[in-house]
């Protein structure tokens, strides 16, 4: 934070422990939640423990094989400044030194393979358990959830563990295994000797376990400020019309500078504490090769210790350093893959369709298309009922319209029929059969949808309109469809026909072509009952005609559903449902509505039906 003076004052660190129950991206984890949080993840690996075990054998093996390759070149050394050592144990020592560091390459590169092999089947593992359950989720879920925080599990987050797996686990794996084979290593060689040394490592180890705190601290708080900065940048410039209209550039400015000076804080002290940490570090990490030297030395040159054992332990001491930096360097890489691996398990113990649902229905019948409504309650979680006391019918190949002002329960009405939420209570009927006793599966594929927000995927013409099918169709099938629709006279401005490439988004389409593509889907589809929620509005004026002409030949011999701001595709329904807070206040036919002089005759007169 700026103060002011304009110079940045030290922040406090944050508390020692933060409040249970309390979620936060600057949470920092005790070092028993990290270790839980690694086990967490390599528990994802389930059924992989064989080859991440065949993995730290071979890093366990390479280790073994460098601390004796250690000792040989200490046995080496003796032998050159001893005159009675023979030629032949001179190369003895010198080939067991050459084979054990081969060895010790060579298993290296075996484990990483393996782990890497290991991993790679992981995060796909990963990443296939998040799709699937996305698929398997209640739609009351995504009502609450954020979309990008939805899309960030499914990247981010997974990329988070991927990372962890490729390069960190391998990492630390190496370094930990490394770390404990010298501090061994050297109380073996020399009990004396060795713990003396040991105790001097102590030090550097504590150091890099307590100074991640402040370390990882201000590297989350660098990174959250940077996505707030980021996300008023996005705001300014979509918003800059509107700035510019009403002369707001100077608060925007001052919005925009606060955010830069935090983001600006939080740097400068990831910079500070990085540029006492690392050197410090290192320091620490020299100690044990420095009190080598310094106890080593004169012992040797007395005659109390021999070179061999001298260089082994300079050799051993070397080993102990390069491990002690990588793990400080990880420290950050291994917090995110924790935090990423809570997150995603998070998402992984959501209630399911299942679960909030109930137990899905065994009845798979061929619907006929009559819908019946009885006293259906509904609501959001916890929320007020949004729908009170709705009661209707609909016979098959009956058009249905509903109106009302935006939130008086049209569209959650319609999402009753696939079952997408639970009711309060009340029931639904199809072909007089309880909507709880039918397949879910089986309902929905006789259902049909097309709304103003249309899917159109990147891809040809022909896989968008297939998509749909749980079948093979002929291009014959698809042209006489696109032909119904009206689809067809859009492929005639096309070069590709069936084969033109639509992008992502269905951004080289048209608005009204995107509808055309959306009904002749749905014509393929062959629902027995269709949902048209604002299906024709936005339309451009090349599309219009054939648009209504569409709109016409979909809805024939169907039980339709009809949600539309034009009163010309109002008109045409055989019952007109007008709602108002959750509650059906008007039913009938427009020349019945229009002569009761209601609500419906008001907005009609008005041409306002939503």
């Amino acid at each position: 934070m700026t103060s002011s003076k304009g110079t940045l004052a030290p922040a406090p660190l944050p508390p020692p422990l933060v409040q249970r129950g309390l979620e936060s991206d600057d949470k920092i984890a005790a070092v028993g939640s990290d270790v839980i949080g690694i086990l967490q993840m390599v528990r994802m690996g389930s059924g992989l423990y064989w080859r991440l075990g065949g993995a730290l054998a071979w890093i366990l093996s390479a280790s073994a094989a460098v601390m004796v390759s250690a000792r040989c070149l200490g046995r080496l050394v003796e032998t050159l400044v001893d005159p009675r050592a023979g030629v032949d144990l001179r190369w003895r020592y010198s080939l067991s030194f050459m084979v054990l560091e081969t060895l010790a390459v060579a298993a290296q590169y075996f484990g990483r393979v393996s782990l890497a092999k290991a991993t790679i089947e992981i995060t796909y593992r990963i990443r296939t358990q998040l799709f699937e359950k996305m698929s398997r989720l209640p739609i009351a879920y995504f009502d609450v959830q954020p979309l990008g925080r939805t899309i960030t599990r499914l990247t981010s987050d997974v990329e988070g563990i991927e990372t962890f797996f490729n390069g960190t686990l391998a990492r630390v794996l190496i370094a930990t295994i490394n770390i404990a084979s010298v501090l061994v290593a050297m109380v073996l060689t020399d009990l004396r000797f060795g713990s003396t040394i040991v105790a001097v490592c102590v030090p550097a180890l504590l150091f890099t376990v307590v100074m991640r705190r402040p370390v990882v601290y201000w590297l989350r708080t660098y990174k959250r400020r940077s996505a707030h900065l980021n996300a008023k940048l996005a705001e300014y410039l979509n918003g800059l019309p509107v700035i510019k209209i009403f002369g707001l550039e100077a608060w925007t400015q001052r919005q925009f500078t606060a955010a830069a000076d935090e983001l600006l804080s939080a740097g400068i002290h990831t910079l500070n504490w990085n540029s006492f940490i690392r050197p410090f570090a290192v320091f620490l990490c020299s100690l044990p090769s420095l009190l080598v030297l310094a106890l080593g030395g004169p012992q040797v040159a007395l005659g109390a210790m021999q070179l061999g054992m001298l260089v082994a332990f300079v050799r051993f001491s070397e080993r102990f350093v390069a491990p002690i930096r990588v793990i400080s360097q990880e420290v950050q890489n291994i917090q995110e893959a924790v935090v990423s691996s809570e997150r995603v398990r998070r998402m992984l113990q959501e209630p399911e369709e299942k679960d909030s649902l109930g137990i899905d229905g065994e009845l798979a019948p061929e619907l006929g298309g009559k819908v019946e409504y009885r006293d259906v309650w509904m609501s959001y979680g916890d929320g007020a009922p949004v729908l009170k006391g709705i009661t209707f019918s609909a016979e098959p190949g009956m058009k249905v319209g509903l109106v009302g002002a935006t939130g008086s329960g049209k569209t959650t009405t319609i999402n009753l029929l696939p079952r997408l939420y639970p009711l309060l209570r009340g029931d639904i009927l199809l072909d007089g059969l309880p909507l709880a006793s039918l397949e879910r599966a089986s309902l929905r594929r006789q259902l049909g949808y097309v709304s103003q927000d249309l899917v159109v995927f990147a891809g040809t013409l022909r896989e968008n309109l297939t998509a749909a099918l749980d079948r093979p169709v002929a291009d014959s099938v698809l042209l006489a469809a696109a032909a119904e629709t009206g689809l067809s006279k859009v492929l005639l401005h096309t070069k590709g026909g069936l084969d033109y490439q639509i992008v992502e988004g269905g951004d080289n389409l048209s608005v009204g072509e995107r509808q055309l593509v959306a009904f002749t889907r749905m014509l393929l589809r062959e629902p027995k009952l269709l949902i048209l929620d604002e299906a024709t509005a936005n339309i451009d004026e090349f599309c219009e005609s054939l648009i209504q002409a569409a709109t016409v030949k979909l809805m024939r011999g169907r039980t339709c559903f009809v949600i539309a701001h034009r009163l010309s595709t109002i008109i045409q329904c055989d019952k007109i449902l007008v709602f108002a807070k959750g509650q059906i206040i008007e039913q009938g036919t427009h020349a019945e509505l229009m002569a009761r002089g209601g609500y419906y005759a008001e907005l009609a007169g008005r041409q306002l039906l939503v």
